[in-house]
């Protein structure tokens, strides 16, 4: 039947396909706000190597990044997804995607502002092997992500960035392995310092700032002392 659930990866492929999905009400929408085909594969392949049980996604958009982890998450693993935009401003077409896939059970939606949701799972005793963080790309949002993400994420889990050529992003990765004990991963991903002209791309180039997602292995729960600080 038409409306039997399909597979994550199915519905991945056919929603970047035609760039369209159903929303919440029934009606079409294009796809806007999603990770890369190359993202997509690498996010893929990640959770297929470390085989995660809890992963953490901030930012669920129009539900590709979520598809990417499913189709590869262990059968008895979890995805939860902190969105407090899903029903608005993305008319529920991720969670409608999600809904109908194979792995729809494996999933919940959180629908809180980070800053809300983020604590709160910490004082649960959540512990994640995989956090993604794509939502507010400010530098604030980015760092108090990341800082819940170290205090959820147990000791060889990993924590991960998208648009990383975000100067915000950019800034914050300069400090985020000063100040906590992380080792970068080779995910495969080659640098991309592609800019809206070619200005853009030679400033991007010249400050090394690459647009390609980046990811970090926690090595300790290290904390800096109440006066550390390094040059970033």
């Amino acid at each position: 039947m038409s409306d039997s659930p399909k597979t994550p990866a199915e519905l991945l492929a056919n929603t970047r396909e035609t760039m369209r999905a159903i929303d919440q009400t029934g009606v079409e929408r294009p796809i806007h706000s999603e990770i890369s085909a190359e993202f997509s594969k690498a996010l893929t392949d990640i959770v297929t190597r470390e085989q995660p049980k809890l992963v953490i996604e901030i930012g669920m958009a129009c539900g590709l990044s979520t598809l990417s982890i499913l189709s590869a998450l262990p059968q008895d693993g979890v995805l939860m997804s902190v969105d407090p935009f899903q029903s608005t401003d993305y008319h529920g077409v991720g969670a409608t995607l999600v809904g109908k896939s194979t792995r729809a059970a494996s999933h919940r939606l959180i629908e809180k502002a980070d800053y809300l949701a983020l604590p709160e799972m910490v004082a649960e005793g959540v512990q994640a092997d995989l956090v993604y963080i794509d939502g507010m790309h400010t530098f604030d949002y980015v760092a108090l992500d990341a800082f819940y993400a170290h205090k959820l994420l147990r000791i060889g889990g990993i924590m991960a960035f998208n648009d990383c050529g975000f100067r915000s992003i950019h800034k914050f990765l300069k400090y985020f392995p000063k100040h906590r004990q992380y080792e970068e991963l080779d995910v495969g991903l080659k640098p991309d310092f592609t800019g809206a002209n070619p200005l853009f791309t030679a400033i991007r180039r010249a400050t090394g700032r690459s647009n390609q997602d980046r990811y970090f292995r926690k090595l300790s729960d290290w904390e800096p002392p109440h006066n550390f600080f390094k040059s970033f």
